[in-house]
Protein backbone atom coordinates (compact mmCIF):
# COMPACT_ATOMS: atom_id res chain seq x y z
CA UNK A 1 0.00 0.00 0.00
CA UNK A 2 2.85 2.35 0.82
CA UNK A 3 4.46 1.72 -2.58
CA UNK A 4 1.16 2.32 -4.37
CA UNK A 5 0.74 5.58 -2.50
CA UNK A 6 4.20 6.72 -3.52
CA UNK A 7 3.61 5.89 -7.18
CA UNK A 8 0.32 7.73 -7.17
CA UNK A 9 1.96 10.68 -5.47
CA UNK A 10 4.77 10.82 -8.01
CA UNK A 11 2.59 11.06 -11.12
CA UNK A 12 3.80 14.36 -12.43
CA UNK A 13 2.82 16.23 -15.61
CA UNK A 14 4.58 14.89 -18.71
CA UNK A 15 6.44 18.01 -19.76
CA UNK A 16 10.02 19.08 -20.26
CA UNK A 17 9.88 21.12 -17.07
CA UNK A 18 8.95 18.07 -15.03
CA UNK A 19 11.37 15.46 -16.38
CA UNK A 20 12.90 13.60 -13.44
CA UNK A 21 16.63 14.17 -13.18
CA UNK A 22 16.93 11.90 -10.16
CA UNK A 23 14.96 8.77 -9.21
CA UNK A 24 11.57 9.40 -7.63
CA UNK A 25 12.43 7.57 -4.42
CA UNK A 26 15.59 9.60 -3.97
CA UNK A 27 13.70 12.80 -4.66
CA UNK A 28 11.24 11.95 -1.89
CA UNK A 29 14.10 11.27 0.50
CA UNK A 30 15.67 14.62 -0.31
CA UNK A 31 12.46 16.62 -0.06
CA UNK A 32 11.47 14.99 3.23
CA UNK A 33 14.80 16.13 4.70
CA UNK A 34 14.17 19.81 3.98
CA UNK A 35 12.89 22.34 6.54
CA UNK A 36 9.23 23.27 6.37
CA UNK A 37 9.74 26.78 5.00
CA UNK A 38 11.12 25.81 1.55
CA UNK A 39 8.56 23.01 1.23
CA UNK A 40 5.76 25.52 1.72
CA UNK A 41 7.30 27.73 -0.96
CA UNK A 42 7.44 24.76 -3.36
CA UNK A 43 3.63 24.61 -3.26
CA UNK A 44 3.59 27.48 -5.74
CA UNK A 45 5.64 25.54 -8.32
CA UNK A 46 2.94 23.14 -9.52
CA UNK A 47 0.11 20.86 -8.41
CA UNK A 48 2.52 18.02 -7.68
CA UNK A 49 4.36 19.93 -4.95
CA UNK A 50 1.11 21.35 -3.60
CA UNK A 51 -0.25 17.82 -3.24
CA UNK A 52 2.99 16.45 -1.84
CA UNK A 53 3.17 18.82 1.12
CA UNK A 54 -0.23 17.67 2.42
CA UNK A 55 0.05 13.98 1.58
CA UNK A 56 -0.22 11.99 4.86
CA UNK A 57 2.59 9.61 3.90
CA UNK A 58 4.98 12.44 3.06
CA UNK A 59 3.98 14.35 6.21
CA UNK A 60 4.94 11.28 8.26
CA UNK A 61 8.20 10.83 6.34
CA UNK A 62 9.11 14.44 7.03
CA UNK A 63 8.15 14.14 10.71
CA UNK A 64 10.30 11.03 11.16
CA UNK A 65 13.34 12.93 9.92
CA UNK A 66 12.66 16.26 11.60
CA UNK A 67 12.23 14.46 14.93
CA UNK A 68 15.99 13.89 14.83
CA UNK A 69 16.51 17.68 14.89
CA UNK A 70 15.04 18.59 18.26
CA UNK A 71 14.37 22.14 19.36
CA UNK A 72 13.04 23.87 22.46
CA UNK A 73 10.06 26.21 22.30
CA UNK A 74 10.73 28.96 24.84
CA UNK A 75 8.54 31.74 26.20
CA UNK A 76 10.38 34.91 27.18
CA UNK A 77 9.38 38.35 28.42
CA UNK A 78 10.16 41.52 26.54
CA UNK A 79 11.17 44.42 28.75
CA UNK A 80 9.23 46.97 26.73
CA UNK A 81 5.51 46.52 27.16
CA UNK A 82 5.86 43.59 29.56
CA UNK A 83 4.71 41.21 26.84
CA UNK A 84 5.86 37.68 26.15
CA UNK A 85 6.99 36.12 22.90
CA UNK A 86 7.89 32.66 21.68
CA UNK A 87 11.10 31.43 20.07
CA UNK A 88 12.19 28.00 18.88
CA UNK A 89 15.89 27.24 19.33
CA UNK A 90 17.82 24.25 18.07
CA UNK A 91 19.50 21.99 20.59
CA UNK A 92 22.89 22.19 18.78
CA UNK A 93 22.59 25.99 18.83
CA UNK A 94 22.02 25.97 22.58
CA UNK A 95 24.90 23.57 23.19
CA UNK A 96 27.22 25.68 21.05
CA UNK A 97 26.01 28.87 22.76
CA UNK A 98 24.96 30.55 19.52
CA UNK A 99 22.24 32.60 21.23
CA UNK A 100 22.83 35.51 23.60
CA UNK A 101 19.92 37.96 23.30
CA UNK A 102 16.63 37.60 21.41
CA UNK A 103 15.28 40.32 19.13
CA UNK A 104 12.06 40.23 17.13
CA UNK A 105 14.08 40.58 13.92
CA UNK A 106 15.97 37.34 14.53
CA UNK A 107 15.28 34.54 12.01
CA UNK A 108 14.46 32.03 14.74
CA UNK A 109 11.88 34.37 16.26
CA UNK A 110 8.26 33.53 15.46
CA UNK A 111 7.25 36.79 13.82
CA UNK A 112 3.67 35.83 13.07
CA UNK A 113 1.21 37.73 15.26
CA UNK A 114 -0.19 34.42 16.50
CA UNK A 115 2.98 33.89 18.47
CA UNK A 116 3.18 37.30 20.02
CA UNK A 117 1.55 36.41 23.32
CA UNK A 118 0.24 39.87 24.12
CA UNK A 119 -2.51 38.34 26.24
CA UNK A 120 -0.87 37.39 29.55
CA UNK A 121 -3.47 34.65 29.96
CA UNK A 122 -2.21 32.77 26.88
CA UNK A 123 0.20 29.96 27.62
CA UNK A 124 1.76 27.02 25.84
CA UNK A 125 0.79 23.89 27.76
CA UNK A 126 1.72 21.10 25.36
CA UNK A 127 3.77 20.12 22.33
CA UNK A 128 3.39 17.10 20.07
CA UNK A 129 4.75 16.42 16.57
CA UNK A 130 5.17 20.09 15.72
CA UNK A 131 1.83 21.25 17.12
CA UNK A 132 1.68 23.49 20.18
CA UNK A 133 -1.38 23.43 22.43
CA UNK A 134 -2.34 26.91 23.59
CA UNK A 135 -4.73 27.68 26.43
CA UNK A 136 -6.40 31.09 26.66
CA UNK A 137 -8.01 31.82 29.99
CA UNK A 138 -9.21 34.75 32.05
CA UNK A 139 -10.25 34.74 35.72
CA UNK A 140 -13.96 33.98 36.20
CA UNK A 141 -14.47 33.63 32.44
CA UNK A 142 -14.48 30.87 29.85
CA UNK A 143 -11.34 29.10 28.70
CA UNK A 144 -10.37 28.15 25.14
CA UNK A 145 -7.77 25.98 23.49
CA UNK A 146 -6.16 26.31 20.08
CA UNK A 147 -3.45 24.53 18.09
CA UNK A 148 -0.45 26.21 16.47
CA UNK A 149 2.02 24.93 13.95
CA UNK A 150 4.86 27.48 14.22
CA UNK A 151 6.79 26.10 11.24
CA UNK A 152 3.79 26.40 8.90
CA UNK A 153 2.55 29.55 10.65
CA UNK A 154 -0.97 28.20 10.91
CA UNK A 155 -3.38 28.30 13.81
CA UNK A 156 -6.68 26.57 14.43
CA UNK A 157 -9.79 28.31 15.57
CA UNK A 158 -10.35 28.71 19.31
CA UNK A 159 -12.33 25.88 20.88
CA UNK A 160 -14.27 26.66 24.03
CA UNK A 161 -13.83 24.42 27.04
CA UNK A 162 -17.31 23.64 28.27
CA UNK A 163 -17.31 23.47 32.08
CA UNK A 164 -19.53 21.08 33.97
CA UNK A 165 -22.40 23.11 35.39
CA UNK A 166 -22.24 21.19 38.67
CA UNK A 167 -18.67 22.26 39.41
CA UNK A 168 -17.81 25.17 41.67
CA UNK A 169 -15.64 28.16 40.88
CA UNK A 170 -12.76 26.79 42.94
CA UNK A 171 -12.14 24.17 40.28
CA UNK A 172 -9.43 24.45 37.64
CA UNK A 173 -8.11 22.53 34.64
CA UNK A 174 -4.83 20.81 33.97
CA UNK A 175 -4.21 19.98 30.31
CA UNK A 176 -2.23 17.24 28.56
CA UNK A 177 -1.61 16.84 24.84
CA UNK A 178 -0.71 13.70 22.91
CA UNK A 179 -1.17 11.53 19.84
CA UNK A 180 -3.45 8.51 19.50
CA UNK A 181 -1.35 6.12 17.42
CA UNK A 182 -4.24 3.79 16.55
CA UNK A 183 -6.64 6.40 15.15
CA UNK A 184 -3.89 8.89 14.21
CA UNK A 185 -5.67 11.60 16.15
CA UNK A 186 -4.32 14.40 18.33
CA UNK A 187 -6.06 14.50 21.69
CA UNK A 188 -6.24 16.93 24.58
CA UNK A 189 -6.95 15.56 28.05
CA UNK A 190 -8.40 17.99 30.58
CA UNK A 191 -8.49 17.12 34.28
CA UNK A 192 -11.02 19.28 36.06
CA UNK A 193 -10.11 19.39 39.75
CA UNK A 194 -12.66 20.73 42.18
CA UNK A 195 -13.46 20.80 45.86
CA UNK A 196 -16.71 19.22 46.96
CA UNK A 197 -17.98 20.74 50.19
CA UNK A 198 -19.61 18.44 52.71
CA UNK A 199 -20.78 18.71 56.29
CA UNK A 200 -17.78 16.72 57.46
CA UNK A 201 -15.32 18.74 55.42
CA UNK A 202 -14.13 19.16 51.85
CA UNK A 203 -13.17 16.43 49.41
CA UNK A 204 -11.21 16.91 46.20
CA UNK A 205 -12.62 15.28 43.08
CA UNK A 206 -11.99 15.44 39.35
CA UNK A 207 -13.71 15.14 35.99
CA UNK A 208 -11.80 13.98 32.89
CA UNK A 209 -12.62 15.28 29.42
CA UNK A 210 -11.04 14.50 26.05
CA UNK A 211 -10.94 16.68 22.93
CA UNK A 212 -10.07 15.11 19.56
CA UNK A 213 -8.66 17.39 16.87
CA UNK A 214 -10.84 16.83 13.82
CA UNK A 215 -14.01 16.01 15.74
CA UNK A 216 -13.52 19.32 17.58
CA UNK A 217 -15.74 18.38 20.49
CA UNK A 218 -15.37 17.52 24.17
CA UNK A 219 -16.62 14.35 25.81
CA UNK A 220 -16.27 12.79 29.25
CA UNK A 221 -14.18 9.69 29.83
CA UNK A 222 -13.72 7.48 32.86
CA UNK A 223 -11.78 8.87 35.80
CA UNK A 224 -8.56 7.09 36.78
CA UNK A 225 -8.57 4.69 39.75
CA UNK A 226 -6.18 7.08 41.52
CA UNK A 227 -6.36 10.77 40.66
CA UNK A 228 -3.18 12.65 39.69
CA UNK A 229 -1.73 14.75 42.47
CA UNK A 230 -3.13 18.26 42.38
CA UNK A 231 -0.24 20.21 43.84
CA UNK A 232 1.13 23.74 43.28
CA UNK A 233 -2.16 25.20 42.13
CA UNK A 234 -0.40 28.42 41.15
CA UNK A 235 1.55 26.66 38.41
CA UNK A 236 -0.43 24.90 35.70
CA UNK A 237 2.71 23.23 34.37
CA UNK A 238 3.08 21.04 37.46
CA UNK A 239 1.96 17.43 37.08
CA UNK A 240 0.19 18.13 33.77
CA UNK A 241 1.17 14.74 32.43
CA UNK A 242 3.88 13.72 29.96
CA UNK A 243 3.23 12.15 26.56
CA UNK A 244 5.08 9.00 25.52
CA UNK A 245 4.23 6.31 22.95
CA UNK A 246 0.55 7.17 22.75
CA UNK A 247 0.08 7.49 26.51
CA UNK A 248 -0.24 10.34 29.00
CA UNK A 249 1.40 9.78 32.38
CA UNK A 250 0.78 11.57 35.68
CA UNK A 251 2.18 11.23 39.17
CA UNK A 252 -0.59 9.98 41.47
CA UNK A 253 1.39 9.28 44.64
CA UNK A 254 5.02 9.47 45.68
CA UNK A 255 5.41 5.92 44.41
CA UNK A 256 2.71 5.64 41.73
CA UNK A 257 2.18 6.77 38.13
CA UNK A 258 -1.20 6.70 36.38
CA UNK A 259 -0.89 6.09 32.63
CA UNK A 260 -3.72 6.73 30.14
CA UNK A 261 -3.67 4.89 26.80
CA UNK A 262 -4.99 7.44 24.29
CA UNK A 263 -6.23 4.71 21.94
CA UNK A 264 -8.27 2.63 24.39
CA UNK A 265 -8.78 5.49 26.88
CA UNK A 266 -8.04 3.08 29.72
CA UNK A 267 -5.64 3.48 32.63
CA UNK A 268 -2.64 1.53 33.87
CA UNK A 269 -0.81 1.99 37.17
CA UNK A 270 2.99 2.00 37.21
CA UNK A 271 4.97 1.77 40.43
CA UNK A 272 8.12 3.76 41.03
CA UNK A 273 11.10 1.71 42.28
CA UNK A 274 10.41 2.84 45.86
CA UNK A 275 8.80 5.56 47.97
CA UNK A 276 10.79 8.78 48.17
CA UNK A 277 10.72 11.48 50.81
CA UNK A 278 9.77 14.24 48.35
CA UNK A 279 7.51 14.40 45.31
CA UNK A 280 9.19 13.31 42.08
CA UNK A 281 8.47 15.07 38.78
CA UNK A 282 7.84 13.13 35.57
CA UNK A 283 9.72 13.95 32.37
CA UNK A 284 10.49 12.25 29.06
CA UNK A 285 14.17 12.02 28.11
CA UNK A 286 15.47 10.20 25.04
CA UNK A 287 12.03 8.67 24.44
CA UNK A 288 12.00 7.10 27.91
CA UNK A 289 9.77 7.82 30.89
CA UNK A 290 11.84 9.34 33.68
CA UNK A 291 11.34 11.01 37.02
CA UNK A 292 13.57 13.39 38.94
CA UNK A 293 13.71 14.54 42.53
CA UNK A 294 15.78 16.17 45.24
CA UNK A 295 17.63 13.80 47.58
CA UNK A 296 18.49 15.15 51.02
CA UNK A 297 19.04 18.62 49.53
CA UNK A 298 22.49 17.51 48.39
CA UNK A 299 21.85 15.77 45.07
CA UNK A 300 19.50 15.84 42.10
CA UNK A 301 18.63 12.32 40.96
CA UNK A 302 17.09 11.12 37.68
CA UNK A 303 15.61 7.64 37.22
CA UNK A 304 14.72 6.09 33.85
CA UNK A 305 12.30 3.32 32.88
CA UNK A 306 14.29 1.54 30.16
CA UNK A 307 11.29 -0.49 28.93
CA UNK A 308 8.04 1.43 29.21
CA UNK A 309 5.52 -0.40 31.39
CA UNK A 310 8.07 -2.91 32.75
CA UNK A 311 8.34 -2.38 36.49
CA UNK A 312 11.77 -3.98 36.88
CA UNK A 313 13.37 -1.77 34.21
CA UNK A 314 13.79 1.31 36.44
CA UNK A 315 17.44 2.37 36.69
CA UNK A 316 19.11 5.37 38.31
CA UNK A 317 20.43 7.44 35.42
CA UNK A 318 22.10 10.41 37.14
CA UNK A 319 23.01 11.61 40.60
CA UNK A 320 24.15 15.23 40.30
CA UNK A 321 25.69 17.13 43.20
CA UNK A 322 24.28 20.57 44.02
CA UNK A 323 27.76 21.96 44.65
CA UNK A 324 27.75 23.67 41.23
CA UNK A 325 24.25 25.14 41.59
CA UNK A 326 22.68 27.92 43.64
CA UNK A 327 19.01 28.36 44.62
CA UNK A 328 18.35 24.87 43.42
CA UNK A 329 15.09 23.76 41.83
CA UNK A 330 16.08 21.75 38.78
CA UNK A 331 14.15 20.34 35.83
CA UNK A 332 15.66 18.29 32.96
CA UNK A 333 14.76 19.74 29.55
CA UNK A 334 16.73 17.61 27.11
CA UNK A 335 19.13 14.66 27.14
CA UNK A 336 21.41 13.98 24.19
CA UNK A 337 21.17 10.62 22.44
CA UNK A 338 24.23 9.06 24.07
CA UNK A 339 23.15 10.21 27.56
CA UNK A 340 26.27 12.31 28.08
CA UNK A 341 24.95 15.90 27.87
CA UNK A 342 21.93 17.14 29.80
CA UNK A 343 20.18 20.52 29.55
CA UNK A 344 18.71 21.59 32.90
CA UNK A 345 16.51 24.48 33.98
CA UNK A 346 16.97 26.04 37.42
CA UNK A 347 13.77 27.68 38.59
CA UNK A 348 15.54 29.12 41.61
CA UNK A 349 17.33 31.75 39.52
CA UNK A 350 15.45 31.28 36.22
CA UNK A 351 18.56 30.06 34.40
CA UNK A 352 19.44 27.06 32.26
CA UNK A 353 22.58 24.96 32.35
CA UNK A 354 24.43 22.35 30.35
CA UNK A 355 25.62 19.40 32.42
CA UNK A 356 28.43 17.32 30.93
CA UNK A 357 27.91 13.97 32.57
CA UNK A 358 31.27 12.36 31.86
CA UNK A 359 33.25 15.33 33.15
CA UNK A 360 30.76 16.26 35.91
CA UNK A 361 30.95 19.81 34.58
CA UNK A 362 28.26 22.51 34.54
CA UNK A 363 28.05 25.54 32.23
CA UNK A 364 25.37 28.23 32.21
CA UNK A 365 23.48 28.98 29.00
CA UNK A 366 24.19 32.69 28.83
CA UNK A 367 21.02 34.07 27.25
CA UNK A 368 20.24 37.51 28.66
CA UNK A 369 16.48 37.53 28.04
CA UNK A 370 14.06 36.67 30.84
CA UNK A 371 13.05 33.15 29.82
CA UNK A 372 10.47 30.92 31.48
CA UNK A 373 12.75 27.90 31.36
CA UNK A 374 10.43 25.74 33.45
CA UNK A 375 7.76 26.18 30.75
CA UNK A 376 10.05 25.04 27.90
CA UNK A 377 8.59 22.47 25.51
CA UNK A 378 10.35 20.01 23.25
CA UNK A 379 9.53 20.90 19.67
CA UNK A 380 10.15 19.68 16.11
CA UNK A 381 9.21 21.22 12.78
CA UNK A 382 6.42 19.41 10.96
CA UNK A 383 3.79 19.63 8.23
CA UNK A 384 1.02 18.46 10.56
CA UNK A 385 -2.20 20.40 9.99
CA UNK A 386 -4.02 22.31 12.71
CA UNK A 387 -7.44 21.07 11.63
Amino acid sequence: MEETMRRRLLRRPNSAASVAIIPDELMLEILSSLPVKPLIRFRCVNKFFNTLVFDPHFVQMHLNKSSQNSQLALTYYEVEGYKSSLVTLSIPGLLQKQFTTFHRSDPYHLLNDYYYLCNPQQRVVGSCNGLLLIVISCPYRDEWISFWNPAMRTKSENFKICPDSTLRSRSHYKFSFGYDILTQTYKVIAFYFYVQERKRGCKSKCVVKVFSLGDNSWRDIQCPPVSPLDYHRDNNNNNCGVHLNGTINWLARKDLIVSLDLSTETYTQLLLPRIFDCLPKLVVLNKCLCFCLDVEKTHFVIWKMKDFGVQDSWIQLFKISYENFTKVKLLPLYLCVDDDILILANDGNNKAFIYYCRDNKVEEIGITNVIMWFQAKNYVESLVLTH
